[in-house]
């Protein structure tokens, strides 16, 4: 189980509004993009976020170009949860793939501020103690994938070769 803080962002979002396209042709050190985080979407979130934050979207989050500058940036910025109705696929693909959890989750009780627990394995989200949400497992592979710091790592071949 982890815990976070809920940081809603409003309507359809986009990669672009997550990292403007004119920073992620420049930049490939997320530290050097993490600045621009939202930087016209929402201005000033970048100078709030805190370790751990979750992002929280009401609409469809990271629809938009594939390019994995919008995960990286994310978790340059220490986001380590996302949570939308839906997604990107493209997007949805490269959260898991760069171990950043996203879950497709009703998202109505949650509000900003607020203090949520999350447990990946049984699909559960809670605050103060009770289920508020839940949503569906992800599948063992994908879990395995988040605990060995994304999909490189776990393709990786161990250093005895085995």
């Amino acid at each position: 189980m982890s815990t976070h803080r809920v940081r809603r962002v409003a309507g359809t979002v986009s990669t672009d509004d997550i990292i403007p396209a004119r920073y992620k042709h420049m930049h490939t050190d997320p530290g050097r993009l993490a600045p621009h985080l939202f930087e016209a979407y929402l201005p000033g979130f970048v100078e709030s976020v805190r370790p751990g934050d979750a992002i929280v979207s009401d609409s469809v989050f990271g629809i938009g170009s594939s390019r994995e500058q919008a995960v990286s940036t994310l978790l340059a910025n220490g986001i380590s949860l996302v949570i939308a109705p839906r997604f990107g696929r493209i997007l949805f693909r490269n959260c898991w793939n760069l171990a950043l959890p996203a879950i497709e989750a009703d998202t109505g009780d949650l509000s900003e501020g607020m203090t949520i627990s999350v447990d990946l394995e049984r699909g559960e989200i809670r605050s103060e103690g009770d289920v508020i949400a839940g949503f569906p497992k992800p599948p063992l592979f994908l879990l395995e994938m988040i605990a060995s710091g994304g999909l490189l790592n776990r393709v990786k071949p161990s250093p005895s070769g085995a």
